[in-house]
């Protein structure tokens, strides 16, 4: 795949280590399964290099090693590597094993092993009572070996105790765990052993792209690979949704110990803005997407997906199981987020500053002519507030002036020139930009 798409210009890899932390982390203030607090923003990451892929589409793993340090450095706000990863497991011990669910249901766009060592190196790097974790004690996984072998991962023959272990649910010795049902929205399913017996922790790490039937195929969706549905042509009915939402959920309360998934990450190295979940990489995001909350990362992982897609004029997409994960009786996480954008040093991007602090909130909606456009700034700047359509032109222009930070309401007047339909509000800054789907009536 060649990287012919225009270049933004961002900071380059130096090589410098993590030289400084940006935001403040909400890890750890005790909301059930995200770990925030409740009506606050949860913390997202997201880390690009210019660096990470060359024009033969073959990852940089030095980059790609430094973007990961410095996301989970930055997410954490711990500065060690090591001592950042350990935070995110509560009670570990040296027998532990983490687990790390990959997407490998298609060759051309997997989690990319090169992703999974990044991991890998950082878990090693944790201190448990004056040694090192062990790499044996991490499981690379998904349903079945073929999958892995073909994504180009080599699947653990037991002879090194040193070596990352890596093998599919259909493995020899490993199977369902049908002791363990899960509901799924009215489906029962049986997860992986890998995931219910084997795994003391778990990482969600997924791929960037869009889903023919999902509408996204990120952290979330990556859990049809851990279990086996018996109900798989009627949970893909209605977006997946509430299915992926139920599944999640189910393991996040009812698996052993609860709520063993950490944290979830989005390999966005290379991605697919259409054409997904089984087509090729079409365009070069060159970023990872980090959070501990799963409809936080999602969420973000949409936006970056739906970018593209305006820029490509493609309409944009809205997954459905991402909002519905985010209310009762889900409430696996939060659509309101705290983007923290960084480079590869762990510095926050020059040009990449998101103005909004927290997600774009639109009442009512839909709405005739006027409506009130809620939002939050990070700091003091001019911001323009437009209208565009599906084929990603400026349809109106509703606000444009200076604010402060903090929190505003914008309200905003369509009159009667704009035709009814669904169109992409989009709040703008110097730097940066927030959207989010809006219908407009007669």
């Amino acid at each position: 795949m060649k990287k012919d798409i225009s270049r933004r210009d961002f900071l380059k890899y130096a090589g410098a280590g993590v030289l400084g932390l940006v935001a403040n982390s909400a890890l750890g203030k005790g909301a059930r399964g995200v770990h925030r607090v409740l009506g606050e923003p949860s913390d997202v990451v997201q880390c690009y290099s210019a660096d990470a892929v060359d024009n033969q589409g073959n990852i940089n793993q030095a980059v790609a090693q430094a973007m990961m340090d410095a996301s989970i450095t930055t997410l954490t706000g711990i500065g060690g590597v090591g001592a950042a990863w350990k935070s995110l497991f509560p009670g570990i011990s040296p027998s532990s094993v983490i687990g790390i669910k990959v997407c490998c249901a298609t060759r051309y766009c997997p989690s990319w092993p090169e992703t999974v060592e990044t991991i890998a190196n950082g878990l090693v790097r944790m201190d448990l009572g004056g040694s090192n974790f062990r790499r044996n004690n991490i499981i690379t996984w998904e349903r079945t070996d073929v999958e892995l072998t073909r994504a180009g991962y080599s699947i653990y023959d037991g002879s090194d105790p040193d070596t990352m272990r890596c093998f599919g649910t259909d493995h020899s010795g490993v199977g369902y765990d049908y002791n363990a049902p899960l509901d799924m929205n009215g489906y029962t399913v049986h997860p992986s052993k890998i995931l219910s017996q084997m795994c003391d922790y778990i990482i969600s790490l997924a791929v960037l792209k869009d889903h023919s039937t999902a509408k996204v195929t990120l952290t979330m969706k990556n859990h049809y690979g851990s279990v086996y549905n018996i109900g798989v042509t009627q949970t893909h009915l209605n977006q997946c949704n509430p299915y992926i939402p139920a599944l999640n959920q189910q393991i996040r309360d009812v698996l052993t110990p609860n709520d063993k998934q950490r944290i979830f990450i989005i390999d966005g190295l290379l991605g697919i803005y259409n054409g997904g979940p089984g087509g090729s990489p079409n365009f070069l995001p060159e970023m990872y997407i980090m959070s501990r909350d799963t409809v936080a990362c999602d969420f973000q992982g949409q936006v970056v997906i739906n970018e593209e897609r305006v820029r490509q004029g493609y309409q944009p997409l809205d997954a459905r199981h991402i909002t519905t994960a985010a209310q009762p009786p889900y409430e696996l996480g939060t659509t309101d987020i705290n983007l923290i954008q960084i480079g590869p040093t762990g510095m926050q991007e020059p040009g990449r500053r998101s103005p909004v602090n927290a997600g774009l909130s639109v009442a009512p909606d839909p709405f005739r002519r006027s409506t009130v456009v809620a939002f939050s700034l990070r700091f003091s700047e001019r911001v323009t507030l437009q209208l565009v359509d599906r084929s990603g032109r400026v349809a109106a222009d509703l606000f444009d002036g200076t604010l402060g930070r903090g929190r505003h309401e914008v309200k905003v007047n369509t009159g009667t020139r704009i035709q009814a339909g669904t169109y992409l509000l989009r709040l703008s800054g110097s730097n940066g930009d927030r959207t989010r789907k809006v219908t407009v009536l007669n």
